[in-house]
């Protein structure tokens, strides 16, 4: 059962049919089975259902060009050590963009944002931006936080 409900789900399925050019991956890493109990020693995950029915439906709003992975991190050895991570890449590439926790609310339309652009290839830079990037010599980490309060 997805989380979005199916007014939304449709809007989705629409906004993508129009703006989505070529296939992207999400792989959601998670820790199933938990539920919403944390047990000490930090296991346990309090959103993972609900970030994997979230990553479900922005997969089926659009299944041609958005694939789904999920990793349970308990079983597979993974770099990702807090769940819910919902990363973003292009097929047989590494993923560049990440979001931890549960992307809902106002994340859920950086998420979004994100699909669209990632396959449409456009970045949305203004072109001096994209020119300065060209120019860094070394790789550069950009973290960004959000929280609603």
């Amino acid at each position: 059962m997805g989380i979005l409900n199916e007014q939304v789900r449709q809007q989705l399925r629409d906004r993508f049919a129009e703006t989505l050019k070529d296939p992207v991956e999400l792989t959601l890493y998670t820790r199933p089975g938990t539920g919403r109990l944390i047990l000490p020693g930090g296991l346990g995950c309090a959103t993972c259902d609900d970030a994997r029915a979230l990553a479900e439906d922005l997969a089926d709003a659009a299944p041609e060009l958005v694939k789904l992975n999920v990793i349970d991190v308990s079983v597979e050895a993974s770099e990702v050590r807090d769940v819910p991570t919902l990363a973003l890449g292009l097929p047989d590439e590494e993923a560049r963009i990440s979001w931890q926790g549960l992307p809902a609310g106002f994340e859920f339309a950086t998420v979004v944002d994100a699909i669209e652009r990632a396959s449409s290839g456009d970045l949305g830079l203004a072109p001096e931006t994209d020119q300065a990037l060209e120019r860094l010599a070394e790789p550069v980490e950009v973290m960004v936080f959000a929280t609603p309060t």
